[in-house]
Order: C-alpha cells, then structure tokens, then sequence
C-alpha cells in the first residue's frame, strides 16, 4: 500500500482521483492500494458527502489538512465558486474513524508557506524525520 501526499492542486489531484476510484469502479477493485491520503491547503469541497466517498478509497486515514489563514485559496475560490466551503481552509465535518482534519494554521501562515515548510507538516503527520 502507498501513502499519498499533495498540497494545492496536487491536492486536488489527489481528491479528484479517489473520487473517481470510488464512483467509477467497483469499491472492491482498487482495495487496499492506498492507506493514507494527505490532502493540504486543498482547493475542493468539504462537504461531508463528499468525503464520506473518500473514506472508501483509503484503508487508513484521510487527512484534510487546512489552515485559516490560507487567504490566497480562501479568495480565489470564493469568487470563482458558489460554495465558501473549501476543504483547505477548514474542517470537513465528517464522523469517521478514518477522517482526521488537522488545523496547521499555527505553521502556514499562507498558501506559498506550504512549499517551504512541507517538511514540518509532514512531521505534523508523523510522515516527515
């Protein structure tokens, strides 16, 4: 099994994927590829509809991870979205064992902080040494 990690639009790379994974195929067809998936500053839905569909797609856990002070991804997606309900600048709303939201507003200060300081959010994840 791998572990998938993406920030920004690698993020929603990753989002978009299991979705499809799991709407597409058979549940069972792909079953115990990936065991964790890593979603940062992502710019996606957090509805918890949404990511319930997720939970299905990872035999381990599924980390939003979102921080508020992410103003650049707030901006650009509430004008160019109906929704202000992005993932990546706050919790999804979602009771599942494998869902673990993860504020990391106290490390990124802005969307740009996520490419300089990955190595401490991955050490936040117990991923990083």
């Amino acid at each position: 099994p791998v572990s998938l990690v993406g920030y920004g639009l690698g993020a929603r790379v990753i989002f978009f994927c299991l979705l499809d994974m799991v709407t597409k195929n058979t549940p069972d067809k792909y079953s115990g590829i990936i065991e964790n998936a890593v979603l940062c500053g992502a710019p996606v839905t957090s509805q918890s509809l949404v990511w319930r569909k997720l939970c299905n797609a990872v035999s381990g856990k599924l980390v939003n991870g979102y921080s508020s002070n992410d103003w650049v991804l707030s901006f650009l997606y509430k004008t160019t979205r109906v929704t202000t309900s992005v993932a990546g600048i706050r919790t999804v709303d979602l009771s599942d064992r494998k869902m673990v939201n993860v504020d990391l507003s106290s490390v990124i200060s802005g969307h740009s902080d996520y490419l300089t300081k990955m190595g401490d959010v991955l050490k936040i994840f117990g991923m990083g040494s």
